[in-house]
């Protein structure tokens, strides 16, 4: 686990408020724009770019983002601002001291849930906040280690191959 220090605060700050941003710049439905953040090149380099030569511009963001996928005016669901920096913060924090990427994170948790959780959530702290999550979704500290996550898969593996299940 890495620790959260002025790195991780930047970079969490900036996701934070990319996502608030989100309700005006983006032409998506929160949902769809959650998504195609995750799911993004520019999510990507947050991962694996040093935060010191990270560029923290939101139009470069957007533009990145837009430039991926397309202009889409698909959805009308906006979440609510506060909600939105709050679950930028919490999904930065997460990847950034656990050190997984955007696309995993999105993989083993349901952000439209996390979001839905932001009043009961939002005034604890962060680690008292993912141990929560890590329950809530049947996890625990093991998830965000590659090893525990490749013997996962090969035990699967073997299961149906040996196994027959």
């Amino acid at each position: 686990m890495r620790e959260f220090d002025q790195n991780g605060l930047d970079i969490a700050s900036f996701q934070a408020e990319l996502f608030e941003e989100s309700l005006s710049r983006s032409a998506t439905s929160s949902p769809i724009f959650l998504r195609r953040f995750f799911l993004s090149r520019w999510a990507s380099s947050m991962d694996r770019i040093p935060v010191p030569i990270q560029s923290f511009d939101l139009n470069e963001a957007f533009a990145s983002i837009e430039e991926q996928f397309g202009k889409s005016e698909y959805g009308k669901l906006k979440y609510d601002p506060d909600a939105l920096y709050w679950l930028g913060y919490i999904t930065r924090y997460i990847a950034y001291t656990r050190e997984i990427s955007s696309k995993l994170l999105y993989r083993l948790f349901d952000v439209k849930r996390i979001y839905s959780l932001y009043e009961a959530y939002h005034t604890q702290s962060e680690e008292r906040c993912i141990a929560h999550l890590l329950s809530l979704f049947g996890y625990d500290e093991k998830v965000f280690d590659v090893n525990e996550r490749i013997k996962g898969i090969l035990r699967k593996q073997y299961q149906n191959l040996f196994l027959g299940n």
